[in-house]
């Protein structure tokens, strides 16, 4: 049975779909924790301020803050196509890698799955939120952390911990005056294959360490021939590129995310190797945005979305390398073995095959039906 698409509350009722819409969906635009967020928010009687994490747009279309500040251009995606599907007025989009402005009026934030993130959240806010404002934080409790009130007190003080409602729980700070505290540092690691340190950003995934997927990838790479236009798609911090750059393979190197985090720690990174080297990087909705067609596409694709197991995004993606892939081009992607990608594969792509795998992943190849 497909999930809700409307949601009716005491404060309004609202048409809210996940971006991008597709047929049956299982899963709800919206969550208990936003639920309770709403409340919250609008018991105080003032629009927020801030917007923080929101997912699919449920918490900007029912308190129409001034700002969203978020991470995820699919998130944004998602919210814009929810305000105008309910005559809302465009809120604001300010990028994880920016400070948000806030002024007067509640903060309010869906705890992050990342917590690092969360912390170099917090540590933003406690910077930018002025004397007296008030942070209303929620999250599901299956996805809380035990140090969540702690956490949120290392950067804002008395924190209070409401009472849990909707298998969610709020967490209220008030902004005291005082010093800014420091936000961890960014995650870095030494990466074999290329000989050097990698840097990350706090919502990047595998920032503190090479996924093994990614790894796994990188030592089947000297069995693919060089190609000139090469994309590494779903990039985090840049390491297939960067890879494929540093064995030859590409003569002109793409990145995309729909992190904003991801892109740029793929910049950096870029630019401490290949300082003075033209690379390309876009941060959006996979290479939909994309004019240009690839000789070769690297993938090590998610499978989550949000905190849910999905491989929607995946197949999601392998589609759109259908479309970007040019005349004989080659698509790699590694991916957990128990996923279901050659029935996709074979039906869209040529010359399917496994170029590698293991006892935990699988590297297919497929070339271009162009």
């Amino acid at each position: 049975m497909a999930a809700a698409s409307r949601l009716e509350t005491a404060h309004g009722s609202w048409q809210l779909h996940r971006y991008p819409q597709r047929a049956g969906e299982q899963l709800q635009a919206w969550c208990g924790a936003d639920l309770l967020l709403m409340d919250a928010a609008l018991e105080r009687g003032a629009a927020p301020s801030l917007v923080v994490n929101d997912e699919h747009g449920a918490l900007c279309v029912a308190l129409q803050p001034q700002q969203l500040w978020t991470d995820s251009a699919l998130a944004a995606l998602a919210t814009a196509a929810n305000l105008q599907a309910n005559s809302c007025l465009p809120v604001a989009v300010i990028w994880s890698t920016q400070a948000p402005s806030c002024a007067e009026g509640p903060v309010v934030l869906r705890v992050p799955k990342q917590s690092a993130y969360f912390e170099h959240q917090l540590a933003t806010l406690h910077a930018v939120m002025p004397v007296g404002a008030e942070l209303i934080c929620a999250g599901m409790d299956k996805h809380l952390s035990p140090a969540t009130a702690a956490t949120i007190a290392r950067y804002f003080g008395h924190v209070e911990r409401h009472r849990g409602a909707r298998k969610a729980r709020v967490f209220t700070a008030i902004r005291e005056a005082g010093s800014t505290i420091d936000p961890p540092l960014n995650p870095s690691y030494y990466c074999p294959p290329l000989d050097c340190e990698l840097t990350g950003s706090p919502n990047v995934f595998s920032a503190s360490s090479l996924d093994i997927g990614s790894r796994f990838l990188i030592e089947n790479l000297p069995a693919l021939n060089p190609a000139h236009r090469v994309a590494d798609l779903a990039c985090g911090n840049g390491v297939l590129g960067l890879c494929a750059k540093q064995l030859g393979l590409a003569s002109e190197v793409h990145f995309f995310d729909e992190s904003a985090m991801a892109v740029a720690s793929a910049r950096a990174n870029w630019q401490a190797l290949y300082p003075g080297e033209t690379a390309h990087f876009l941060h959006g909705d996979g290479l939909l945005n994309s004019e240009t067609k690839f000789d070769l596409i690297l993938c090590n694709p998610p499978f989550h979305l949000g905190h849910s197991v999905d491989d929607f995004v995946g197949r999601r993606l392998l589609m759109q390398c259908r479309e970007k892939l040019s005349e004989n081009g080659i698509l790699v992607l590694v991916a957990n073995r128990h996923l279901p990608y050659a029935r996709l594969l074979n039906a869209h792509f040529r010359n399917t095959a496994i170029l590698a795998e293991n006892r935990k992943f699988r590297i297919w190849q497929a070339e271009s039906v162009a």
